[in-house]
């Protein structure tokens, strides 16, 4: 290198041919990387900022729907509500008021109501006729006299039976909250004119604090806006967005999808908003707009540092190669001034002559570009699995590019149609478990191998490689074929393949099959479909071959699941303290009824589903004193959950564990000295049918007896006289179906002397008289004596 220089600095008359060659290299080739360093920036951002956008749309689509599911249920209370038959005659009642029957049906729909809720601040109903309110706790009076009156002006502005939210301020600043969240539904549920009302108070940080603000990006913000567009509220905190700020966005949101930027909290903001077309609430994410960049703001420093390098590399490749150039010149042009006679024993700069040099760099270059083409062809599979990659996940209108594209990657194919089948290994986690990962690579090889063997006379397949639970191929028809001759055809060669793998490897597979599609640039399509396809595997089972012609449409209805699930996690829960029974194992089987209409549903939404029961379960039995298993149980119990693929085995988890925490309960019960409770209840089971009370039992105990009431509320989760009354009746109802007693009698012989007393209380609990009941559920017998 040393004498490279000192040759090409050697003669003043070549210097400045030198430098020129050195500055023509330099800036050719910084030009090119500053180009291509800019292209890659802007493409990288562009790519973040597509990736953001669709992140956000789908954290908006799901904290949609699940207000709506929550906003949905309050709103289907009032429904129901309407169309009861007492509300319906204590709307009719006149100035008067409603009858006392119908004020205590209606009491115990209120406080059931409110108790089962989480989100339920208050609920009232309005008898417009008496001017009267009724709420869960307290009786019928007027509207004058209640605190909180503020919604009768938004009542009297609904024109016809609707329901609407308001959100409104509290009155006197009774609360800390300044804003109330209201849904208020005019009635009756048919008609006219507006007869009353059912008005719904919500817990608005209850209600608009989701559990999702944790998967944000930093400084990300979802706001819940109201359908009058006059208040929102930070999914974050569940709090009010402060006025001033709200006020930024107020405008710009629409009715359908819209997104923006601006100027908010001293920075740029990029603002998503979306709204719902069944509850008229709208939901606006917030990113801020430097958080966007992150990623891309570390790609552009690293190819930052990339140019940089390159550069300077650039620049002594450069100037290596302007030497290498400018030292054949100058000794050619040396020799040409030689003598004629003695050019021959002219003496070489260098032991080797620059020209011998320059020839042998040609022939360097010769052999360079060979040994490239050779490693091409040994990369050829490489750039094919790139270009099937690509096929699967992005689609385009350019089909004749992609067609030639096929040709040019050696790849034949027919004009006569592509698909995609996704060919899945069922119980992927015990599969991992049992094979190494190069075993694990062999099977998918074989796989692949064998579907294109039992396929050659249909389809021509192309797999994908991938280190996956999933053997992809894209599939194209050698011939073409009708759309029957075509769903015929696929399906039974899918069939013959699962056999075929089942028989050499002793392994189970799931096949998704996409639809045709007569255009290259649809591919990926194909491949959505047979994906979403594969989802019905979860309620159907393994070695499921699913058609996408074939599958449901998704169910809009996941509320059901959800509502369903709660109400037997009420049963369960009451029912827990209770040695194992028939009963029980008929809750427990309700499981599984309820997740067969689920069917449609993402299975990761019916996983979390019935997660969520399993930690219902678990904080019971840990309040009743049970100790876990292991400090870390819950986070043990999501991890096997997540492993299940079905949603069978899902139900089957849940079902064992509760039955599993149900007997160590009673196990350890047995182990332990009988608590109080206990003997209160082992009391109750003899004495239910005599003047008994709680302040008795408790003197007789010697404690406090608002301490021993809030003890049994607490390990029984009814009061002591609820308890009381639920035994009685059912005593009852079994002698009015059995015996031939009086009325009178069968009262008195369950504790109330009173038969007018018992009489109340049966038709407040069972919703008929005694008589009635046994109407309907005594066996009905011939007299002898009688003539019919």
């Amino acid at each position: 290198m040393i004498s490279l220089v000192q040759v090409a600095f050697s003669n003043f008359k070549f210097r400045s041919l030198f430098f020129r060659i050195l500055f023509l290299l330099i800036v050719l080739v910084v030009i090119t990387v500053l180009i291509v360093g800019f292209f890659a920036n802007r493409y990288s951002q562009n790519v973040v900022r597509s990736e953001v956008k669709q992140s956000s749309f789908q954290m908006l689509e799901q904290t949609r729907r699940l207000m709506d599911t929550l906003l949905n249920d309050v709103d289907q209370i009032t429904i129901r509500l309407a169309q009861n038959r007492a509300f319906s005659e204590a709307l009719e009642a006149g100035a008067e008021g409603p009858s006392p029957s119908d004020v205590d049906e209606i009491h115990n729909y209120l406080l059931d109501s409110y108790i089962t809720s989480p989100y339920m601040e208050s609920i009232y109903v309005y008898y417009a006729a008496s001017d009267l309110v009724q709420s869960a706790l307290i009786g019928p009076t007027k509207s004058k006299d209640m605190d909180d009156a503020a919604w009768l002006p938004d009542y009297h502005s609904m024109q016809r039976t609707e329901s609407r939210w308001f959100v409104r301020e509290y009155p006197d600043n009774k609360n800390l909250s300044q804003t109330q969240v209201t849904l208020i539904r005019t009635t009756p549920w048919t008609g006219s004119p507006i007869q009353g009302a059912i008005v719904v108070n919500m817990n608005q940080q209850a209600l608009f604090q989701i559990p999702s603000f944790r998967l944000m990006r930093q400084g990300e913000e979802i706001w819940m806006v109201s359908p009058d567009a006059k208040l929102a509220f930070n999914s974050n905190t569940g709090r009010e967005v402060p006025v001033e700020e709200f006020a930024v966005v107020r405008d710009k949101i629409g009715s359908d999808i819209s997104a923006f930027t601006g100027a908010f909290r001293g920075s740029e903001f990029t603002f998503t908003a979306v709204s719902s077309p069944y509850t008229g609430w709208k939901y606006v994410d917030l990113i801020p707009t430097s958080s966007l960049y992150k990623s891309s703001t570390e790609i552009q420093s690293f190819m930052l540092i990339l140019m940089a390098f390159s550069i300077l590399a650039a620049v002594l490749v450069a100037f290596y190669i302007t030497l290498r150039i400018y030292s054949p010149i100058h000794s050619l042009v040396q020799m040409v001034n030689n003598k004629k006679d003695d050019w021959r024993s002219a003496t070489p700069i260098r032991e080797q002559s620059e020209l011998a040099m320059l020839f042998s760099a040609f022939i360097s270059m010769k052999e360079q570009g060979a040994e490239m083409e050779s490693q091409l062809k040994d990369n050829w599979p490489v750039l094919q699995q790139s270009f099937l990659q690509q096929l699967i996940h992005e689609r385009s209108k350019l089909h004749e590019e992609r067609f030639a594209k096929f040709a040019y990657y050696q790849l034949p194919v027919t004009p006569n149609g592509f698909f995609v089948c996704v060919i899945r290994i069922d119980d992927y986690h015990t599969y991992v478990e049992k094979y190494g990962s190069f075993d694990q690579s062999l099977i998918r090889y074989f796989i692949a191998k064998l579907a294109g063997e039992l396929s050659g006379h249909l389809y021509r397949s192309y797999p994908l490689h991938m280190e996956s639970r999933d053997v992809i191929l894209v599939c194209n028809l050698e011939a073409s074929m009708t759309a029957e001759a075509f769903c015929q055809d696929v399906v039974e060669t899918a069939e013959r393949m699962r056999a075929a793998i089942r028989e050499y490897l002793h392994l189970t597979v799931s096949t998704g099959i996409g639809q045709l599609h007569m255009q290259a640039g649809d591919i990926s399509e194909s491949y959505r479909e047979a994906v979403d396809a594969l989802e019905s595997r979860a309620f159907k089972g393994y070695g499921l071959i699913a058609p996408s012609w074939l599958n449901r449409e998704k169910n809009p209805g996941d509320h059901l699941l959800i509502r369903k699930l709660a109400e037997l996690k009420r049963e369960i829960l009451l029912m827990f303290r209770e040695e194992p029974s028939q009963s029980f194992e008929d809750e427990l089987y309700k499981l599984s009824e309820a997740a067969e209409g689920a069917e449609g549903l993402p299975f990761p939404l019916i996983q979390h589903a019935y997660f969520q029961l399993i930690v219902e379960v678990f904080q019971r039995s840990t309040e009743l004193g049970l100790p876990a298993h292991a400090d870390n149980e819950l986070a043990d119990l999501l991890e096997k959950l997540l492993r299940l693929e079905t949603v069978d085995d899902v139900v089957h988890f849940a079902q064992a564990y509760i039955r599993q925490t149900n007997l160590r309960f009673h196990a350890e019960k047995k182990t332990e000295p009988e608590s109080v409770a206990q003997q209160i209840l082992d009391y109750i089971q003899v004495n239910f049918d005599k003047e008994i009370s709680l302040g008795g039992i408790a003197d007789q105990l010697q404690l406090d007896p608002s301490y021993v009431s809030r003890l049994f509320r607490q390990e029984i989760s009814i009061t002591f006289m609820d308890y009381v009354i639920s035994l009685r009746l059912e005593k009852a109802k079994e002698l009015l179906r059995m015996s031939e007693l009086t009325v009178k009698d069968i009262g008195a012989s369950v504790g109330y002397a009173n038969q007018r007393s018992f009489n109340r209380i049966f038709k407040k609990y069972e919703g008929m008289t005694p008589g009635e009941f046994r109407d309907i559920h005594a066996p009905k017998k011939l007299h002898r004596d009688e003539i019919y």
